[in-house]
């Protein structure tokens, strides 16, 4: 992941000096690409098999105007959530059983397209709502001594955002990019002894933006 996250950042980097003579200074942005750190909270049966907070995420993100406040674009993102279990009987099948410590891990790869509305684009400090619709693959592992069970699933997801762009001066193509939204998945899943009917998340991005004008 930290690989993904340099390469992304220098791309981002690149992407603002090869077009940093096109800037024309003012609000009408044309394109809006981001890097963001997430961090990620269970939420409904999601938290039944790893409840704590997923705090090893990235999300990058592009938007392209199609008007003056209106954009549309890709959104994709990787989190992982892992939680540790003292002793439990674990029955990998019906003819063994394990009483030993287990190693949860769930890793998430939601992609969907998006549409943000942007209420000013006038304001220095532009705030929108967002709505993309996608898919997510949620992958579970359980790890009990040397046995291992692998679960892998996708379903349709639906995702609601608020943000906000800060640059970082008045004539500066770069900024601050704070969103928070929520995830829904119908990604059902019978694991663990557990039956996930689908899969919920709060999130919450920190990044950096480059604009293009």
């Amino acid at each position: 992941m930290k690989k993904f996250i340099l390469l992304s950042a220098i791309i981002l980097s690149c992407a603002g000096l090869a077009n940093a003579q096109s800037y024309s200074y003012g609000n009408d942005m044309k394109q809006v690409y981001s890097i963001n750190y997430q961090m990620n909270v269970p939420m409904g049966s999601s938290k039944d098999f790893v409840s704590n907070a997923s705090f090893e995420g990235v999300n990058i993100n592009w938007a392209y105007f199609v008007t003056e406040n209106i954009a549309v674009g890709l959104d994709l993102s990787y989190n992982n959530y892992h939680k540790s279990i003292g002793q439990k009987i674990y029955r990998p099948n019906e003819n063994m059983a394990v009483n030993a410590a287990q190693y949860r891990y769930t890793q998430t790869f939601p992609i969907k397209a998006q549409v943000k509305y942007f209420f000013s684009q006038d304001r220095y400090i532009k705030g929108y709502a967002g709505l993309g619709l996608g898919a997510l693959s949620a992958g579970q592992h359980i790890v009990v001594q040397d046995l291992g069970e692998w679960h892998n699933n996708w379903g349709f997801l639906v995702s609601p955002e608020v943000g906000m762009l800060i640059p970082f001066g008045a004539d500066s193509p770069f900024g601050a990019n704070v969103a928070a939204g929520y995830n829904f998945s119908t990604n059902k899943s019978k694991f663990a002894g557990l039956d996930m009917k689908n899969r919920q998340s709060l999130y919450f991005n920190v990044g950096l933006y480059v604009a293009i004008y």
